[in-house]
């Protein structure tokens, strides 16, 4: 697992690392995560006012392009602990998003959205919503002066 924090996180200038505020709430913020290859944890400087305290939490690395091409992912599980002035991020889990892991894990990721997906519709008894596409292309057709949008390669 370290080796893959290691190869990829060095590709991201920052990151958005998730975890708990002091009522237990969701908390999220951009930092800048570094590499400590001695202990095999991740150092991260937060601004004073940061209410994260010690618990689980989360590291995501991503980025694309202006048009949302070329995303790449992925996110680091773990938990999270106050010393020396910064916090100490203790990897647990690699979880490879879209764009990292070669061809076999961008398949792996396209496949296991539409189980995740039908698993938290199951929990919650809910049917697979439709999705009104002709509304969506009216709209679409009022609000882009193009006769059809960009598509990679392709300038505006």
């Amino acid at each position: 697992m370290w080796t893959e924090i290691r190869r990829y996180l060095r590709r991201y200038p920052s990151a958005v690392l998730s975890g708990l505020d002091s009522a237990g709430r969701p908390f999220s913020l951009r930092c800048q995560p570094e590499l400590d290859e001695d202990a095999h944890v991740l150092r991260v400087r937060l601004y004073p006012a940061a209410e994260l305290v010690k618990g689980p939490a989360s590291i995501l690395c991503h980025s694309h392009n202006l048009f949302l091409w070329n995303l790449r992912s992925f996110l680091v599980r773990g938990a999270i602990e106050p010393a020396d002035g910064a916090w100490l991020f203790r990897p647990r889990r690699f979880v490879p998003g879209i764009g990292v892991g070669g061809l076999l894990g961008m398949i792996r990721f396209a496949t296991s959205k539409r189980s995740t997906a039908q698993h938290y519709l199951d929990r919650r008894g809910l049917p697979r919503p439709q999705i009104p596409w002709a509304q969506l292309r009216a709209i679409q057709a009022e609000t882009n002066p193009l006769p059809n949008p960009p598509h990679k390669g392709e300038g505006i």
